[in-house]
């Protein structure tokens, strides 16, 4: 195993004539198609499929299974991931598109004799790669399902068989009638699943976090839920060789968790979580810690209107969770850095008065640079912050324009360079 494997990253490694990597980055990416390692062929046959269609293709290796996983996109937000998947399984052949979970940095790792292998025979594999690539991509598409000729039909069989189809119809009526002249017995439905409580609690002022929990099969590291705390929710079977379990809660202002415990047996199988027992079933309780001075977070779930510093509805929630920081830390005090994507000067539209989530044709409109419209989106969040009364004396303001973008601005995952970032620099 240990030698496909070796041979499977030379590779990938130079998939496309290029020298990408073949590790699954940490975090969410959609994946579209699986393939056992011996079949690096197909995966490259249908990474170039995938491609084709216009998305940005690419593949990896899930060291775990031992699989080789063709995905189109990749996050650091579970949300971004979720939305991408349900968008592309609306997509004819596409309908079991799923998200892979990456949640510790990869394991596999080259020796220094694999590497010094790797370094001596990278011209040779690379031509080989290329060579075979054309090959590939040069044929089309084709079913593999087999068909088998028609039978013959007796016309004397058909005769029978329409007859006792006709049987089993007057059969069916007979007892549809007989069982609607008996009384109808209720029957009670038993909801088999695991119910779960995810009790969150902020440890600086014990009081309860409301935020959505991941839930995550720990063998195949799939998303299979994404559920609320602070009630019982019902955990689906998970089905699994080992019935182990990954859950993540991230909720803005606080550290990222993560946790394990056993869907089959959760009070006594493998787990790092603290769990209660309760007679309506497991309690999972997580001490979340607030952002500590040095930290900085991104606010994946803010975003802006096209060309403007308005921000869009759904960013109300985490910049109220920011709110609630520094409520509820009163010596904290935060740098706003503004991102944007690229470094070209265009329109700019700004806020009308203090409706920092509403665009109408009265915003106000003007011509600047890019640097510009990082300042004015940053300034947008401390102004709603101090409306909502946050001394301004707390907040500083850093605009970056394209200076420290993420990705290409061409690429399918500029989006992420328009961000904003809060650094904490007290607490």
């Amino acid at each position: 195993m240990k030698k496909a494997l070796v041979a499977v990253i030379f590779l990938i490694a130079f998939h496309f004539a290029s020298a990408q990597t073949n590790d699954i980055p940490k975090g969410y990416a959609v994946v579209v198609g699986a393939y056992s390692l011996n079949k690096v062929d197909l995966a490259l046959k249908f990474t170039k499929h995938v491609a084709d269609q216009g998305y940005d293709a690419r593949f990896g290796i899930n060291e775990s299974k031992s699989l080789i996983l063709v995905y189109i996109d990749h996050t650091e937000s579970f949300r971004e991931a979720i939305a991408k998947m349900n968008e592309i399984r609306q997509k004819e052949n596409f309908g079991d598109t799923w998200v892979h979970v990456k949640t510790s940095q990869a394991r596999l790792a080259l020796t220094p004799e694999q590497k010094e292998k790797a370094e001596k025979t990278t011209a040779v594999m690379k031509k080989e790669v290329v060579n075979s690539l054309g090959d590939i991509y040069a044929e089309r598409f084709k079913d593999k399902e087999e068909t088998a000729d028609d039978d013959e039909v007796d016309p004397v069989s058909e005769s029978k068989v329409e007859e006792k189809k006709e049987e089993q119809k007057s059969e069916e009526k007979t007892s549809i009638a007989q069982e609607e002249a008996q009384p109808e017995e209720a029957e009670e439905e038993v909801d088999d699943r695991l119910a779960v409580y995810f009790d969150l609690i902020n440890t600086t002022n014990n009081q309860p976090v409301a935020g959505e929990v991941q839930i995550i099969d720990t063998e195949r590291s799939k998303l299979l839920d994404v559920v609320e705390s602070g009630k019982y929710v019902q955990l689906e079977d998970p089905d699994n060789r080992t019935g182990q379990l990954t859950v993540i809660v991230d909720v803005f202002g606080f550290r990222k968790l993560q946790k394990e415990f056993n869907y089959y047996e959760p009070f006594t199988g493998a787990t790092n979580a603290d769990i209660d027992e309760s007679e309506n079933g497991p309690v999972i309780k997580f001490d979340l810690v607030r952002y500590r001075k040095g930290d900085i977070i991104t606010m994946y779930n803010v975003f802006y209107f096209k060309d403007a510093a308005v921000m869009q509805p759904e960013s109300r929630y985490e910049v109220n969770s920011l709110l609630n920081m520094l409520k509820e830390n009163k010596g904290m005090r935060i740098k706003i850095h503004g991102h944007v994507n690229g470094k070209h000067p265009g329109q700019i539209i700004s806020v009308d008065g203090n409706n920092y989530f509403t665009l109408t044709d009265n915003n106000p409109k003007d011509f600047g640079s890019a640097k510009s419209l990082s300042k004015q989106r940053a300034e947008t969040i401390r102004d709603y912050l101090i409306d909502q009364g946050i001394g301004a004396e707390r907040m500083e303001i850093r605009a970056w324009g394209g200076k420290r973008m993420l990705h290409d601005k061409h690429s399918t995952k500029a989006k992420q360079n328009v961000r904003v970032e809060i650094e904490i620099l007290a607490e």
